[in-house]
């Protein structure tokens, strides 16, 4: 086109330059015929030449070879949607990404060090498992992907791709997150680097979900994942839960990846179907050495909690579960000389609970407040064992045999609801009988269903009857509450402004839109709290939480994962920060669905 355009301005010269010399009336004529001619042999020309100049996207390996530097410098600029599109579906591989070479490829040209750094300094590190490094089950295989560009071009080559040969993908996330956008950008320019175009696609969190990652309609994407518990992995891995299995009977059907492979069904069929902790951890592995080896999916890192404190109270920890930094409230200790001036702690928390009430609301601070009132039969612990409580774990305490339909329990000696009266079995049975004929509780609504009937042998013992075999039974006994109040009124009218219960603290006031007052309960049969009550200041404007922190009106904050923000807390000198991995990560994800 560049010629075409040229010819016209020659010839364009060529007029001016030769009307200068006419004189006479033959001569024009003759130069009308003359540049007719011209005209039509340029325009034969421009339109031959126009034919043979095809679009940059529709160019073969040849014709690549021939125009090497303006086919370069097309796919090395591309800022076009529709260019950038135009060139990727002239790729004859509609489904790169079902090459194991193209996968690892990707694997080995992130630098996940880099985004870590990028993102938290100091303070995070590679997750390389599919658990947090604190957690029993995790196994660190995906170290066998470091950072290694030179290994990604060799193994992309493989492929059929290189720089001179660039492969197009596309990848999403949720347009609302800074660090999402932050670890595209990083990625988008480790795989320019190796022969990988991208195109980023990010979406609002309800299409990106909806309409994108469930309908498998993504390349690559990036979102969280939460593994506290093993057999949570069926909902991510199994054949059966890929989205278009999803019915009313099979539910959480999130296999976004539309990844099968029978061999990770039967592991995943063997960890849900076991309570032997080592059973489990033995075929958690295998399942993490084949995921890796498959390449399906790369860790990135774990979520972090962050809790700031004054320095004078130490020995706080944080639950990898859900932050919870109440986790060990009886082992807090105070420094030297402080004793009189902590009888009450002051706790900042975000957003405030619109009930107490386990069973309707799904809410932090909630939950937070309840693990210090509300007691079970187990609590579940970061390495998904259930711990007793009020259940007595002892010999031929329990009768457990996965095979069987029955359960018999016993409960522990000397426990109690905060009022001293003692929690028996009638207990028990009372708040399982009100959650299964409460037809607004809708929690674990499946499993309650299964229960076929509850024999209480006497105030120590009771035996659950399972009309089938149910898995992880022991989560349908978290929250135990007391007969009396269950006889009054139903479940789901009770609790919404103030619980009863037996742990180390009871409810004592809450001025909504302010705070909510805990007492020590002097009635408590664990190892009680050096606090005598501690109060939790509610304020959605998580920059005011921590200016009062900074001014001493609150003695301890779960603060924002900001890394500027962690920084100044370590570098202040009344205060401490605490970091604890989660068990929600990030991770790259690959889709396997078919694309036409």
């Amino acid at each position: 086109m560049f010629l075409c355009r040229k010819t016209y301005i020659n010839i364009f010269k060529a007029i001016i330059s030769y009307n200068t010399h006419l004189t006479k009336p033959i001569l024009l004529k003759k130069f009308i015929v003359l540049i007719n001619i011209v005209f039509l042999i340029t325009s034969l020309i421009f339109t031959l030449s126009c034919k043979n100049i095809s679009s940059p996207f529709d160019l073969n390996t040849e014709q690549k070879n021939s125009s090497s530097t303006s086919y370069k410098d097309t796919v090395n600029n591309i800022e076009d949607q529709e260019m950038f599109f135009k060139l990727k579906n002239s790729q004859k591989d509609k489904n790169a990404l079902n090459t194991l070479n193209i996968r690892k490829a990707i694997f080995f040209a992130i630098d996940r060090e880099r985004i870590v750094k990028e993102l938290f300094g100091d303070n995070n590190k590679v997750l390389n498992s599919m658990f947090n490094t604190s957690s029993f089950f995790n196994d660190p295989v995906w170290s066998e992907y470091s950072y290694n560009p030179e290994k990604a071009k060799d193994l992309l080559s493989q492929a059929g791709y290189s720089l001179e040969n660039p492969l197009f993908l596309t990848i999403g996330a949720t347009d609302n997150s800074p660090t999402r956008i932050k670890i595209e950008n990083i990625i988008k320019e480790n795989l320019d680097q190796i022969g990988i175009k991208l195109w980023v696609d990010n979406k609002p969190a309800n299409e990106w979900y909806a309409s994108t990652v469930k309908k498998g309609d993504f390349e690559l994407g990036i979102w969280s994942l939460y593994t506290y518990n093993p057999s949570e992995l069926g909902n991510y891995l199994s054949s059966i839960k890929i989205p278009i299995n999803e019915t009313s009977e099979n539910k959480n059907c999130n296999n976004f990846y539309w990844y099968k492979n029978k061999e990770i069904d039967s592991l995943l069929k063997k960890i849900i179907g076991t309570e032997n902790i080592d059973e489990k951890k033995n075929n958690t592995d295998k399942l993490q050495e084949i995921v890796s080896e498959e390449a399906i999916i790369l860790p990135l890192f774990s979520r972090l909690f962050a809790v700031a404190h004054k320095k004078e109270i130490n020995n706080i920890e944080i639950s990898p579960v859900d932050g919870n930094f109440f986790k060990n409230i009886e082992n807090w200790v105070l420094a030297d000389g402080t004793e009189n001036k902590y009888s009450e702690v002051i706790v900042g928390i975000g957003p405030e609970p619109n009930t107490l009430n386990p069973f309707f609301e799904e809410n932090t601070s909630m939950n937070y407040i309840n693990s210090l009132i509300i007691n079970g039969l187990w609590v579940l612990d970061e390495n998904s064992n259930y711990q007793p409580v009020l259940a007595d774990d002892g010999p031929d305490s329990v009768i457990n045999n996965r095979n069987s339909n029955i359960k018999k329990i016993r409960l522990k000696d000397n426990i109690f609801w905060e009022d001293g009266s003692p929690i028996i079995a009638d207990d028990v049975k009372a708040t399982l009988d009100s959650i299964i004929s409460d037809k607004s509780i809708s929690k674990f609504k499946s499993d309650f269903a299964k229960i076929d009937k509850i024999e209480v042998v006497n105030e120590k013992e009771l035996i659950v009857y399972f009309n089938e075999n149910i898995e992880d039974w022991k989560k349908l006994f978290l929250y135990i509450f007391p007969k009396k109040d269950l006889e009054q009124n139903k479940l789901s009218n009770l609790y919404e402004s103030d619980i009863f219960g037996s742990g180390p603290y009871k409810f004592k006031e809450w001025k909504k839109g302010e705070y909510l007052i805990l007492a020590g309960n002097e009635n408590y049969f664990g190892k009680k709290s050096l606090f005598k009550e501690i109060k939790i200041i509610f304020n959605n404007d998580e920059n005011m939480l921590v200016e009062s922190l900074k001014k001493g009106d609150i003695d301890i904050l779960s603060i924002p994962v900001d890394l500027k923000l962690m920084e100044e807390i370590k570098s202040n000198k009344k205060l401490s920060l605490i970091l604890k991995e989660g068990s929600l990560w990030e991770h790259l994800a690959i889709c396997f669905k078919p694309k036409e």
